[in-house]
């Protein structure tokens, strides 16, 4: 099955609307924590919460909005050393809407797309300059990224205006198939498990986009 990109601006109520109950790029490492840890539960029923609310829980951590703030010059940067134009695009559907990730940025001829982190803590950019450091959960979410969209590759960018120099680095990923190995043995059972936490509820997935 094909996946379906939205054209949509990320952040409007529009966005937060398409990806109610939706397993995301950014949270995929929780789903794919073992099955009984507080980790993997907790996820569970945020995305059972937001079906039967039909609202997200909203997370106004000083991190995040220092990279919602950086992100525009982030992007211009990533074009200006890469000579790519980078189309922005809101959500992408897979599996029937239980799979979506929201790309920084997609380059649809080269099939290609783009993560863009903007670290508040200097010393997390210069671990990346430095040592190629990524945080385990950015590198599944690129690779649920690549899983998603279908496409080739993944480039994931650094970038810390407070620099001097070097104040953006790019690294391409690959396709790991050994972690699309784990997303196609283990994101069937997590879904399995959230339809059967709504069934207690007497909600099913989709209930959140119905007509109220």
């Amino acid at each position: 099955m094909k996946p379906e990109f939205m054209v949509i601006d990320q952040g409007s109520e529009a966005w937060k609307n398409l990806k109610l109950g939706v397993l995301s790029g950014s949270n995929i490492s929780k789903a794919l924590a073992k099955k009984g840890t507080e980790t993997r539960n907790t996820y569970l029923m945020e995305l059972v919460g937001q079906i039967a609310t039909r609202q997200f829980d909203e997370i106004n951590a000083k991190s995040l909005e220092y990279g919602k703030v950086n992100e525009v010059a982030a992007r211009a940067a990533y074009e200006f050393e890469t000579g790519h134009k980078v189309q922005q695009i809101g959500f992408i559907y897979a599996q029937s809407k239980r799979l979506g990730a929201s790309p920084d940025g997609i380059m649809p001829t080269i099939k290609k797309g783009l993560e863009l982190k903007c670290p508040i803590t200097a010393k997390v950019h210069a671990d990346f300059l430095c040592n190629d450091k990524i945080k385990p959960e950015y590198i599944y979410q690129v690779q649920f990224s690549l899983f998603v969209s279908q496409y080739e590759t993944w480039d994931f960018a650094s970038f810390n205006p407070s620099f001097k120099t070097n104040m953006l680095k790019i690294v391409t990923i690959e396709k790991d198939p050994k972690v699309f190995e784990r997303f196609e043995n283990e994101l069937p059972e997590f879904i399995s498990d959230l339809d059967t936490a709504l069934a207690k509820l007497a909600l099913n997935f989709g209930a959140q986009w119905e007509i109220k």
